[in-house]
């Protein structure tokens, strides 16, 4: 388990590029707007807590 400053955290893999998490958080930004409450909230938190941990894309 890797700890930063005395709190555990769990092990974070690399899995996508940068370009396919901004494409994921289009997707859930998209459900979150959606009809279906429950999916909506989980969608907006996961989208939440994605965004905080992503660099925002540059403008070109």
């Amino acid at each position: 388990m890797i700890t930063i400053a005395g709190v555990p955290m769990e092990e974070r893999l690399s899995v996508l590029t940068l370009g396919e998490t901004h494409d994921v958080l289009d997707v859930l930004a998209h459900v979150a707007t959606g009809d279906d409450e429950d999916w909506a909230w989980e969608a907006r938190t996961l989208l939440s807590n994605l965004a905080a941990r992503v660099p925002s894309r540059e403008s070109p």
